[in-house]
């Protein structure tokens, strides 16, 4: 239910993974809301409704299924508005000859709450033949949830988006010895993204380091009250803010071409958890040192200490501090991206497509 023009982590796998095993000569059709798009050739077959976690949603898309040849279709749930819609109803559905489901992160706490969706929840875990994790953290909130399935969970971190990507060595015509910096935060503008987090770690800095920097915010405004009072933070904190919105693939790039450093503070919430997160790969694959909180799946696309600097979201001294670091110290800023560079090079969606779908 995760689709471009839709760009959330979930968005970004599907259409990725969907991509590479297409790139490598599997017969693949992606199911996906009205309106979706796509710039790969794969097969994509619009659903006639639009895409949500809601009861309707997930009945139409039982609907759906029903219609399908099941028993002869190996069927990839690689969504959480689609997994929902397996746990409400894929128990009135013929088993596929394989069932695959991905669990990104905030699964796991959301359709865990009501005794009822638990109970499914497992069930269908239970028949699936593979589950894909993206990070450590979400294998081990996996297994504390249902230990039965730990012979069947497969860990592959993900990797960024191949439009994402430079087309070139980024390292060539990076300038880290800049003294004016471009600060750049990329998601959408909610609680859990901790942007709040990040500008008050900006207020709190020498007027000579916060003089030095721009802040970009890249992401659309998913909460409305939470975008307001960051806007008038940022007025308030004594540097330049700009808020970009939400940006097209070709814009994004430019973005990170254009910006120092990377910053994404998210935050633990009680239902939702930042899982992974493809965009610290994408920072890093333009040689951007990143700053980002230790929390759910984050350490296992920012290496703490290598391609970035991770702080205890509970010390906000400690991002002030990291952040201070990284202005004030070039040659951290350097090898922090040169690293993130290699780093990110060694992932890729061809190699997650091989190892889920059995693709040479």
């Amino acid at each position: 239910m995760e689709y471009p023009p839709i760009r959330g982590g979930a968005g970004v796998y599907c259409e990725e993974l969907a991509h590479a095993s297409y790139e490598l000569g599997g017969d693949i059709e992606v199911l996906a809301p009205m309106g979706a798009s796509s710039n790969s050739s794969v097969n994509l077959s619009q659903l006639p409704f639009n895409g949500s976690q809601d009861w309707c949603c997930s009945w139409k898309i039982k609907k759906f299924l029903k219609k399908q040849n099941l028993e002869k279709t190996a069927l990839h749930i690689a969504d959480p508005g689609a997994l929902r819609a397996m746990i409400r109803f894929g128990w009135t559905l013929p088993k596929p000859s394989k069932l695959i489901i991905t669990i990104h992160g905030s699964e796991i706490p959301k359709f865990s709450r009501n005794p009822v969706e638990r109970l499914f929840f497992r069930n269908l875990l239970k028949k699936a033949e593979i589950i894909h994790v993206l990070s450590k953290y979400n294998k081990e909130k996996l297994l504390r949830f249902y230990p039965n399935i730990k012979n069947r969970i497969l860990l592959i971190p993900g990797a960024p988006a191949r439009d994402i990507i430079p087309k070139s060595n980024p390292l060539e015509n990076k300038d880290y010895s800049k003294k004016d910096l471009v600060l750049l935060c990329v998601g959408r503008i909610h609680p859990r993204k901790g942007q709040l987090l990040l500008l008050q770690a900006i207020e709190k800095l020498p007027i000579q380091l916060k003089e030095r920097i721009t802040c970009w915010f890249v992401g659309p405004q998913s909460k409305l009250g939470y975008a307001q009072k960051i806007i008038e933070k940022s007025n308030q904190i004594g540097c330049d803010v700009k808020f970009l919105g939400d940006q097209k693939n070709k814009d994004l790039q430019e973005a990170y071409q254009q910006a120092d450093i990377f910053a994404l503070t998210s935050i633990s919430q009680a239902n939702s958890v930042e899982g992974f997160g493809i965009v610290y790969l994408e920072a890093s694959a333009h040689g951007l040192p990143i700053l980002a909180n230790r929390v759910g799946g984050v350490e296992d696309a920012v290496l703490d200490g290598k391609t970035g600097l991770l702080c205890d979201p509970q010390k906000q001294n400690q991002l002030q501090e990291n952040l201070k670091k990284l202005i004030e110290q070039p040659e951290k800023r350097k090898a922090l991206g040169e690293a993130g560079v290699a780093w990110t090079a060694k992932h890729s969606w061809e190699k997650i497509a091989q190892r889920l779908y059995e693709l040479a």
